[in-house]
């Protein structure tokens, strides 16, 4: 009689292990679950050039939708220029790949802030602090605008064929798609 109660529980955790494991017997193949995060929210970046080839995040506020977001760069000039996210997204970028003038620095600065969620940036990963002018900045822009994007953001889980690696670069992370 105790055997066939230890035969039932080794049964069991075998079922549990493969239905766990994601594996699919009918075909051999692997699956893992992939959480998939998309603002609904845009942003408004405003950043401020410190020096030639350096720009730091001065305030990020939340708009509506991610169609209304801008950056907003104050050069040493005195000059502003106001970006959509689009005009950021195809000025920034050359024929060559490369990044153009000043938007390179600009962009660049942006994509380590919460802008970079608009980008593509997983929102797995949290914002540079020192894309910001000061830890204040960073502290009062990831308490504010940055929780209301985790917040409002999309969440969709779906099931993506395993990779068979583990660790840096496996397919086990959660991605986010920028608009």
């Amino acid at each position: 009689m105790k055997l066939k109660w230890i035969l039932y529980g080794v049964l069991g955790m075998v079922v549990l292990f493969y239905v766990y494991s994601g594996s699919d017997s009918a075909n051999g193949e692997s699956y893992e679950n992939e959480e998939i995060v998309t603002p609904t929210q845009g942003l408004i970046t405003t950043v401020q050039q410190v020096s030639d080839s350096t720009y730091k995040i001065e305030d990020e506020q939340t708009v509506p939708t991610p169609e209304e977001s801008r950056i907003i760069a104050k050069h040493l000039d005195n000059t502003v220029d106001t970006l959509t996210l689009e005009e950021a997204k195809l000025s920034s970028i050359g024929t060559e790949g490369d990044y153009q003038g000043s938007n390179r620095y600009i962009y660049r600065a942006v994509s380590y802030g919460l802008m970079g969620y608009m980008l593509g940036r997983s929102m797995s990963r949290p914002p540079m602090s020192g894309a910001y002018m000061d830890q204040r900045t960073y502290d009062r822009v990831n308490n504010n605008a940055g929780q209301n994007l985790r917040n409002t953001a999309n969440r969709q889980t779906v099931r993506r064929p395993s990779t068979g690696k583990s660790g840096y670069g496996s397919s086990k992370s959660s991605r986010s798609f920028g608009g």
